[in-house]
């Protein structure tokens, strides 16, 4: 068993080696790797359930240590963060703070000493905070400078949006997504826009374009559970049921799903082919349930 294990690992720092090389050949910072495995390791040290990866992958101090030294010996790759990389950074802390990892004055401040990029996070930053404690006033005070530089960025869209909605704006924030240039490419926006019909008491505008989006974007929650609520302000009932069971599928959630399909089937007509649609999607899920049924033990 000693040799297996230690085959394992003779394998793990190869694989580490070939991995930091691509790093350093790609123009990417070959300390990413040795970052990254000591995150790993702190997470596990201070869990009482390590991440899931590492109970296939063992990381002993070794191995972490040979990572170290292999990116030590290369050159420096000095990589700029990107402009999406900070507002990403900024929003997920933002609206998903939580522990430690939450949207800091002190973040914001270090950030608004830094390069144009890092500026422009901050202000973003501040604009979020406002509207997130329901300032917004505000957080559109904050926001309109960088709006006005860039009238066609997602994130500042985004932004906009969510605080138009606060202040039950919907034809607004309807009026500026529409005139968006990257609307028919960005799915963020999509969604964006589809809400604001939905909170502007227009739902059938908003099935037009989640119709077409959870076609092209069949693994998103969010687009059939906005889907769900359209159809249930349309009063098609059968067709609300079918969108919230496919985002109980994505859940893994397959008895309640198909629950739901079969309800969806039965309020339409016999032998339509609404209903030969629900009960070919029936039967895919029951044929999902059998292939996964031996893992269910495990």
């Amino acid at each position: 068993r000693q040799g297996m294990i230690s085959f394992t690992q003779q394998n793990e720092q190869e694989a580490d080696r070939i991995g930091i090389q691509v790093l350093q050949r790609s123009g990417f910072d070959p300390q990413a790797m040795p970052s990254f495995l000591e995150k790993l390791l702190d997470q596990a040290r201070y869990s009482s359930r390590p991440p899931e990866i590492l109970l296939t992958h063992p990381l002993p101090e070794s191995r972490l240590s040979d990572a170290r030294n292999r990116a030590n010996q290369m050159r420096p790759v000095v990589v700029q963060s990107s402009q999406d990389f900070y507002m990403a950074k900024v929003r997920t802390l933002g609206m998903y703070n939580s522990g430690r990892n939450q949207l800091t004055s002190d973040l914001l401040d270090a950030l608004a000493k830094g390069n144009v990029r890092e500026k422009n996070a901050a202000q973003y930053g501040q604009a979020l905070q406002a509207m997130e404690a329901s300032k917004y006033d505000e957080a559109r005070k904050a926001l309109q400078p960088l709006l006005a530089a860039a009238p066609d960025n997602p994130w500042y869209l985004d932004l906009a949006t969510d605080i138009d909605l606060g202040q039950k704006k919907a034809t607004d924030a309807i009026n500026r997504l529409k005139g968006a240039k990257d609307l028919r490419n960005n799915p963020v926006l999509q969604l964006n826009l589809a809400n604001a019909y939905l909170q502007g008491g227009q739902p059938g505008e908003a099935v037009t374009i989640l119709n077409r989006y959870t076609f092209n974007n069949k693994d998103d929650q969010n687009g059939w559970e906005l889907l769900a609520q359209a159809q249930g302000q349309l009063g098609n009932r059968d067709q609300e049921l079918a969108a919230r069971a496919e985002g109980l599928a994505l859940a893994g959630r397959l008895d309640q799903a198909i629950s739901l399909l079969s309800s969806a089937s039965s309020q339409v007509k016999l032998g339509s082919l609404q209903q030969a649609r629900y009960d070919a999607r029936i039967d895919q899920l029951r044929g999902l349930q059998q292939r996964f049924k031996p893992y269910e033990k495990m």
